[in-house]
């Protein structure tokens, strides 16, 4: 019998990796857990909208967690994602929710209001609720179980490369919600001397059709390197001077708090959602913070040396808590008592 039990919903390949990190910190910790992983099945092709996407998935989240207690009776339950708490019942037995956001912040407008009242319900009876970010436990509604921020774990990448490129790195596996057509506008519009954009996440055939699409030209001295091993992403960071974001919403934004952790400057968008990086880029330099974002690119790129190295070293004390250490030590003294206590 295992303490933990670890409901997986599991749709996206960062909630994954996510699971797997978060069973490695459980164990940690001296706590026994297992997952069990949640199959949508044939309801899956009724994924087309919200608010039926999060309640076809809430239903299959509940038939899993239903077969897995008939089978194991661990001490306590802990849920990934709010969608799969929404209608999971755990037979009495105490659980807590990890979330990168919660549904009443992006999933927004009237028809979604029955997610938000089962969003109410599920971590209101919860014992610990455990969003990802600072950001997400402001969003909470009111009425949830307390609030503990347990975030995917950061470190820097390797020693950083000196002297840096004057290169730009972006991130847009999802050319529309992480904005490509906006992070290439806005590099045309820069006009930085002498410097390149590495686009990572997406093949260039999909990033030159979309930018067709909205009606954006290519501008020069752009590459677009696909979807790369993730260390290739994290040796492009360690380059690069800047990373820029133009995502018109982030539930966490893990790739611009991985690029302070290796040393790039955060050029960005005030996204919308829970953008935890968005704080700490506004705190270390509000001037690459911007919407259009041109002008953070060029302010990122004519920044005096010993303000660059003032930031880097600002940044990094910043991101202490995102370290797989720090993390540790909120899961081993803060979580397990809370939810096994």
């Amino acid at each position: 019998m295992s303490d933990v039990l670890l409901l997986s919903l599991g749709t996206t390949l960062g909630w994954r990796a996510a699971d797997a990190l978060f069973l490695a910190q459980l164990e940690e910790a001296g706590v026994s857990a297992e997952a069990v992983s949640v199959r949508i099945g044939a309801s899956g092709r009724l994924r087309r909208a919200y608010p039926v996407t999060d309640l076809v998935e809430a239903l299959a989240a509940r038939r899993a967690l239903r077969a897995a207690l008939r089978e194991r009776r661990p001490r306590a339950v802990v849920i990934s994602s709010t969608t799969a708490a929404m209608l999971a019942g755990t037979d009495g037995l105490p659980y807590a929710v990890r979330l990168d956001a919660p549904a009443r912040m992006n999933r927004p407008g009237p028809q979604n209001a029955p997610l938000h009242a089962l969003e109410r319900r599920a971590l209101a009876r919860a014992r610990v609720v455990l969003p990802w970010s600072r950001a997400a436990a402001a969003g909470l509604p009111q009425g949830a179980a307390p609030a503990l921020v347990v975030p995917p774990p950061i470190a820097p990448s390797g020693e950083p490369s000196e002297p840096r490129e004057r290169l730009a790195v972006a991130y847009t596996p999802d050319v529309k919600a992480k904005g490509l057509d906006v992070v290439c506008e806005a590099w045309g519009a820069a006009g930085v001397e002498d410097a390149r954009l590495e686009v990572f996440g997406v093949e260039r055939e999909a990033a030159l059709a979309h930018l067709n699409r909205r009606g954006v030209a290519t501008p020069p001295g752009v590459e677009f390197r696909g979807k790369t091993p993730p260390a290739e992403f994290r040796a492009a960071l360690r380059r690069a001077h800047a990373y820029v974001g133009g995502a018109r919403w982030e539930d966490f934004g893990m790739a611009p708090l991985e690029a302070l952790a290796d040393g790039a400057l955060l050029a960005t968008v005030p996204s919308g959602g829970p953008f935890e990086a968005l704080a700490l880029a506004r705190e270390l330099a509000p001037e690459l913070v911007a919407d259009p974002l041109a002008p953070a690119m060029r302010a990122a790129f004519s920044m005096p040396p010993d303000r660059v190295r003032e930031y880097r070293e600002r940044a990094a004390a910043l991101v202490e808590r995102f370290r797989p250490e720090a993390v540790q030590r909120v899961v081993s003294d803060e979580l397990v008592p809370a939810l096994l206590g």
